[in-house]
């Protein structure tokens, strides 16, 4: 595949939405449309984007429960089961916006760091956007969002309860049902 050129189609506040023009092995155009969250998309830098959001994977203390929230997602118009997740603030590293949007979404705090993980990408069907996942111990009592447009309710999830979930079909992100379904079946 050979890009061929790039051109968006609309800015919006936090996502832009741009047409790729490629050239296939058998030397036929092929357009594909995507969603980023650069709004200054070249030529030149496609394909270089960095990480703009981060998720968070957070166990209580003894690694016996994991924290969720059930939140309202627009895009789906219902609730939907996923990981701590919010973007980078321009200056902020992964670990210091999974700091930060942990205390706002949840009210709790990170006390023990396991592991940042590299840059992975979100929706690579559908968008360029990066996102880094942080595993941590966490601590605290849980409050509601600080966010008026966000409806979130957070609380720690048992083995057990996850796989009640999984089993009934909950829904939830691909990382999160992934992740869960892994963590309940380790040895």
């Amino acid at each position: 595949m050979k890009l061929k050129s790039l051109k968006k189609i609309y800015e919006g506040k936090y996502l832009s939405y741009y047409i790729a023009t490629y050239e296939n092995n058998k030397h036929h155009l092929k357009e594909y449309e995507f969603t980023s969250r650069d709004k200054n998309l070249t030529m030149e830098t496609f394909g270089k984007t960095r990480s703009f959001g981060v998720g968070f994977v957070a166990y209580s203390l003894d690694k016996s429960k994991v924290l969720l929230e059930k939140e309202f997602r627009l895009a789906t118009n219902n609730y939907v089961y996923n990981f701590p997740a919010g973007l980078i603030d321009e200056g902020e590293t992964p670990l210091e916006a999974a700091k930060r949007e942990l205390k706002e979404e949840t009210g709790l705090d990170l006390v023990e760091l396991i592991d940042v993980l590299p840059p992975s990408f979100a929706l690579p069907g559908t968008s360029d956007e990066m996102m880094n996942i942080v595993i941590a111990k966490c601590t605290g009592e849980i409050t509601g969002s600080c966010y008026e447009n966000e409806e979130i309710t957070a609380r720690w999830y048992t083995k057990e309860e996850i796989r009640k979930m999984l089993k009934e079909g909950a829904y939830m992100s691909v990382r999160t049902q992934m992740f869960l379904y892994q963590w309940v079946n380790e040895e």
